[in-house]
């Protein structure tokens, strides 16, 4: 049965094949500032919805069903989303979690196991997520990406010129 997924990870409960998350856990909260007032209290004002935070334990095994499983494979998969800032869906029970992306800030590994030949047969990771908001996209664009992309529209506009401009 197809539970959801977060980014290319598929979250999968079968006969021959296991990836469930576990002890999901969510956390959020608001974002308030204190004005400090002479001789009176603090006055608060509300900024606005602070992000998501998500933390489920996903169990990595290669004994489950008949489908095998490198748990190192996938181990090595968590490890490069969270190692190149990967920002992507989670979806869970057919819906998304919230609108927005989300990105893996921290993994935690424990109980793991290894064969008689040193090849790790089990583990636990606990998955630490932070909502990712991409609404900000025009202000993360670097300068050198705009100018890049003028240079490269007045280059082909002028024919070519290369560093005539």
């Amino acid at each position: 049965m197809y539970i959801g997924y977060m980014g290319s990870v598929v979250f999968v409960v079968s006969r021959d094949y296991l990836l469930t998350p576990s002890d999901f856990q969510r956390s959020g909260e608001a974002r308030w500032a204190e004005h400090d007032l002479i001789l009176r209290k603090p006055v608060s004002q509300f900024k606005g919805p602070g992000l998501e935070k998500l933390s489920f334990r996903i169990q990595l095994r290669s004994d489950h069903g008949n489908i095998i499983v490198s748990p190192m494979e996938k181990l090595e998969t968590l490890r490069q989303m969270r190692d190149t800032g990967a920002v992507f869906p989670l979806v869970i029970g057919g819906k998304p979690v919230t609108q927005n992306y989300w990105r893996i800030d921290s993994l935690s590994e424990g109980n793991n196991y290894f064969n008689a030949l040193g090849k790790l047969i089990q583990t636990d990771v606990t998955v630490n997520l932070t909502e990712y908001d991409d609404s900000n996209y025009v202000e993360e664009q670097t300068k050198t990406d705009k100018y890049g992309a003028i240079y490269n529209v007045a280059n082909i506009a002028l024919g070519g010129l290369g560093g005539v401009l």
